[in-house]
């Protein structure tokens, strides 16, 4: 049985040897490199001259698979669009770094991945894209072929930017403002299976004393032992409406979230007062009016 296995074994690797086959040359220097990168930094110095003579006079622009056929003076246009952008960088995007590759047919194709940074000056948007590009060159060296591949949602979110659109309906009144104030009553008068009930049993909780990032985040068991505490080592809660709160429905993520201000009150076990402190909340509902999420903002200075 060990002599079938291991002759199996040589022959499978005798196949993926036979099944091994260069066809060409990969140069990490190469004067088409050195090609490229000049025509990105004529592009950021918004050079079109230099810019476009990198070109032939017609090239096969290929935008995340679907082709197009440019004269070459109309590249010019990528300039124009990128004249918005402040501080425009175009950098290898590091530890990537270019590849000339040289097919034995005779072809030469250049691939890099660049990063793109800068502002957008009308949008106020900040850029950092991501920009995987193949370049084919003609006989006199010239680009011929342009093959690029990014995230366009971000030329979505500029484009979407420029004009006024409406995301969804505000509510003075809603059923889930309704929840919210019963929650804080909750709250209020120390009932911590009321304010659990409000939950659904997979619940996270935020508030601005964790990392930004938000990835750390509490559950509802965690959120209900804090509750606890507070519950254990201070009495006389008040929360006073501050303003009026607002149900938003966003047509977007097809989400409701309440955003609600108060001033929190209250006395500590050793009989200290706080009072009218500041804190906004974001509450955020399923399709039954559970709560998913519970952000909390305030300054972490008033119970120091």
């Amino acid at each position: 049985m060990k002599k079938i296995l291991l002759l199996l074994a040589l022959g499978l690797a005798v196949l993926l040897v036979n099944a091994q086959k260069e066809n060409g040359t990969v140069f990490s220097e190469h004067e088409y490199i050195t090609k490229t990168k000049a025509l990105w930094a004529a592009f950021v110095k918004g050079d079109k001259d230099v810019f476009l003579s990198f070109f032939a006079d017609s090239v096969l622009v290929v935008n995340n698979g679907k082709p197009f056929f440019r004269l070459k003076n109309d590249m010019a246009d990528y300039i124009d669009w990128w004249s918005k952008v402040e501080n425009l960088t175009i950098k290898d995007d590091s530890p990537a770094y270019p590849d000339a590759i040289k097919y034995k047919n005779g072809e030469l194709w250049v691939q890099d991945w660049l990063r793109i940074t800068g502002i957008h000056s009308k949008t106020g948007i900040n850029i950092d894209l991501a920009l995987h590009d193949l370049y084919s060159f003609n006989k006199e060296g010239k680009i011929k072929s342009l093959f690029q591949y990014f995230d366009n949602n971000f030329f979505k979110e500029v484009a979407n930017s420029e004009r006024t659109i409406e995301n969804g309906v505000v509510y003075i009144n809603h059923p889930y403002i309704v929840t919210v104030r019963k929650l804080i009553n909750a709250v209020c008068a120390e009932n911590l299976e009321a304010w659990s009930g409000f939950f659904v049993p997979d619940a996270s909780f935020y508030n601005s004393t964790m990392k930004a990032n938000g990835k750390e985040r509490k559950d509802l068991p965690a959120a209900k032992k804090d509750m606890e505490q507070i519950f254990k080592n201070n009495k006389n809660i008040t929360m006073k409406q501050y303003g009026y709160p607002d149900c938003i429905y966003y047509a977007k993520d097809d989400a409701y979230v309440v955003l609600s201000w108060w001033l929190l009150s209250y006395e500590t076990a050793d009989g200290k007062k706080k009072s009218d402190i500041p804190m906004l909340y974001t509450h955020s509902f399923d399709k039954d009016g559970k709560i998913t999420l519970e952000m909390a903002y305030y300054s972490s200075n008033h119970f120091e």
